[in-house]
């Protein structure tokens, strides 16, 4: 659901996706490493004999929760989160945000670069909301790597809400992504990515189309078409029986033609000298992403880690170690929800290695199960940049949800509550839907004990005892499961551990 992180007002009254549920605004940031510092560990130790262990008073809390009262307040829990390094990383971003000079992140709507003042910028691009388009990926990412400034503007896209008027004043087809340049408006990404590359010239802009290079880049992006086709009807189509031959078969020789091509340069870019991706690389990363969560999914081939295509690999693992992509990188959960309503159902195969795919990026069996240890060899792999940094990815859940706890709550109570007059294409999108107001104490109760485990890693496996069953309260935790999205909620890493701290939650009450 892109509705899920919006601010009350905009959740609840006018329904339209402008926030994060995870935050009060456009707050939000990159995560460091931290150990939370507790001085009275010693004195603890000193007095095991009388003094409630952590698990201990976590199992009380666990089974008395009927009440507010049961848990820490968001108050104490937003000092602790702000006291680990995560937290205060990701505070200075926020304010860093608001003068258009925060790392790259899904949240920041000002990107200054070499502009003085926001007053200098001429560039405003309109983006989905919910960080589901590949094409509005691929033109930001060509803004963000180029570093020209620019303003963003959140659109819904139709799968999932309504646009506003004025959006639709400006454009009337409602296409995304577009800009507004000096007043001129575009659709189109790759003609907006070309006017980009012209308009903006200079010593502060990087170049991602070297002129040397035009009919190569031509030639590519003609196999990225062919790439692009071959997916379809790969992915949108029954296989042929056994898997032999068919548009199988036309994917991995397309995947083939693609592995020579970036064989033929030096570096990991489709491009020869260039110490950065360029506009081809651009353009066929957003669909790749895509490519590597549904091929997976739907038809049981990993692309990711494949010895067969150890080029596109070291491509992939290049961008992986960039700051802009990792921040509009989603993962295949969200993929594989959001493919759909945008170009058709998939077409399962009925083969073990489909069904064991399905089994992991659902969630289903151990998949969202702590402890969360994520690596590089993984069904749908780490940054390698994040490996081991389970800790950072608590804390970065934990910020979020801390930060606009409030609407967190009434938003997972729609889970109890009444669906939409209105619904969308997307199947977890629902943002016309009404909230059970009995629940959201409750709910709050149980959100506050999943952010203080998150927060000091104390979600332990209970001992078996009598916390108060509620299937009411557990259904409105599975809906903001489900909902969670990557990027515009968190990180990959971030979103697992709260998946799996919510089902922590909800075993004890379901």
């Amino acid at each position: 659901d892109t509705k899920i992180f919006v601010s009350s007002k905009d959740m609840f009254a006018q329904h339209q996706a402008r926030n994060s549920v995870f935050t009060t605004g456009p707050t939000a940031g990159y995560y460091h490493h931290h150990h939370v510092q507790n001085n009275n560990n010693n004195n603890k130790r000193k007095n095991c004999a009388t003094t409630t262990t952590t698990r201990e008073r976590r199992t009380m809390r666990m089974v008395n929760t009927t009440s507010a009262s049961s848990s820490s307040s968001w108050a104490d829990l937003q000092s602790k989160s702000e006291s680990t390094e995560t937290g205060l990383k990701m505070k200075e971003q926020a304010e860093q945000r608001k003068g258009g000079k925060a790392e790259p992140h899904v949240d920041n709507l000002l990107h200054l670069y070499s502009a003085k003042s926001e007053d200098d910028v001429r560039l405003t691009l309109y983006r989905d909301h919910a960080a589901w388009c590949p094409y509005c990926q691929k033109t930001l990412l060509m803004l963000l790597i180029k570093r020209v400034p620019f303003r963003v503007e959140k659109i819904n896209m139709r799968s999932y809400g309504d646009k506003p008027k004025a959006f639709l004043d400006k454009v009337p087809n409602g296409l995304l992504p577009a800009i507004e340049l000096d007043g001129e408006l575009m659709t189109e990404s790759l003609q907006i990515m070309a006017r980009i590359e012209r308009e903006f010239t200079g010593p502060e802009y990087k170049v991602m189309v070297p002129e040397q290079e035009f009919d190569r880049v031509n030639q590519l992006l003609g196999m990225e078409r062919e790439l692009f086709g071959a997916w379809c009807g790969f992915i949108f189509r029954p296989s042929m029986p056994f898997g032999v031959g068919g548009a199988r078969g036309g994917f991995e020789a397309t995947l083939d033609r693609i592995e020579q091509a970036l064989g033929v340069t030096a570096g990991p870019w489709f491009l020869e000298n260039q110490e950065h991706p360029s506009l081809v690389d651009l353009q066929f990363v957003s669909h790749v992403e895509r490519m590597n969560a549904s091929c997976v999914y739907w038809k049981g081939l990993n692309l990711r880690g494949n010895s067969r295509w150890k080029n596109i690999e070291r491509w992939f693992q290049a961008f992986e170690e960039i700051p802009e992509y990792r921040a509009t990188k989603s993962d295949y959960y969200t993929h594989v929800m959001n493919i759909p309503p945008q170009y058709g159902p998939g077409y399962e195969d009925n083969t073990a290695e489909v069904k064991e795919a399905m089994r992991i990026i659902n969630g289903e069996g151990d998949s969202w199960r702590l402890p969360i240890q994520l690596n590089t060899n993984s069904l749908e792999p780490i940054n390698a940049c994040d490996v081991g940094k389970e800790e950072e990815a608590r804390h970065e859940a934990a910020y979020k949800l801390i930060s606009n706890s409030k609407n967190v709550a009434r938003f997972a109570c729609r889970g109890a509550g009444e669906a939409g007059r209105k619904q969308f294409q997307a199947p977890l999108a629902d943002p016309y839907a009404v909230p059970n107001e009995k629940y959201v104490d409750s709910v709050d109760a149980w959100l506050r004990i999943v952010a203080d485990a998150m927060l000091d890693g104390s979600a332990e496996p209970l001992q078996p005892s009598e916390p108060k069953k509620d299937k009411e309260i557990a259904k409105c935790l599975r809906y903001l499961r489900e909902r969670v999205g990557v990027p515009r909620d968190m990180s990959y890493p971030a979103a697992m551990q709260f998946r799996a701290h919510l089902n922590w939650a909800i075993d004890q009450l379901d």
